[in-house]
């Protein structure tokens, strides 16, 4: 499953479509077999089982905002594991839709400063041994955020952690990336976007 012993981890995955007009949001919560940020993965079978047990809890009392431990009113609409042939997500990930109710938290979605599922959990890891390979270099165009785009450039470390990096000048800034799957905030804004696909 990961690598050795219990561990609790916060990890991140980003919001992929949002509904505008019903206040719903969706994104994969885990995919299997893929690297994350941490440098660790989970087989399909370990992702269907987390996503079963999530839908074990009292729901409306798990979603936060920035892990502070205080319920926003979000609740789940949708799980589900997805199969061969979805059109939008890779077979075997786990996605989730989320009705938003808190007008705070609406805002923040749409101005992009929330943009990602963000779930900590307590692991047993399972010793593994994988092969994988590093591009030292990346590039890209980063998601559209307050009408505008940019290209990026990130430096990756030998375990796929974003070390540094940077946007082009567009819209007359640039923001600076010092993590996975979002830049920092400059002018208000952040911009998601994606490595290693």
């Amino acid at each position: 499953m990961m690598k050795n012993d219990h561990d609790t981890g916060v990890l991140q995955f980003e919001i992929q479509k949002i509904d505008e007009t019903r206040r719903l949001v969706f994104g994969v919560v885990y995919q299997p077999n893929k690297m994350d940020a941490y440098g660790w993965f989970m087989e399909p079978e370990e992702v269907e089982k987390m996503a079963h047990r999530f839908m074990k809890l009292n729901l409306s009392t798990v979603i936060d905002t920035n892990h502070d431990n205080v319920p926003n009113g979000s609740y789940p609409v949708q799980s589900f594991i997805a199969r061969e042939g979805d059109p939008d997500y890779e077979p075997g990930s786990w996605v989730l839709g989320v009705k938003i109710v808190d007008n705070a938290v609406w805002q923040e979605i749409v101005g992009g400063k929330l943009n990602a599922y963000s779930m900590e959990i307590m692991v047993k890891k399972t010793p593994a041994t994988v092969r994988y390979e590093v591009v030292p270099t990346q590039v890209g165009i980063t998601e559209q955020s307050d009408d505008h785009e940019h290209y990026f450039i990130v430096e990756i470390d030998d375990n796929g952690r974003v070390i540094k990096g940077r946007t082009s000048v567009s819209a007359g800034h640039s923001h600076d990336i010092a993590v996975n799957s979002v830049t920092q905030e400059t002018s208000g804004h952040s911009h998601r976007y994606i490595i290693g696909n």
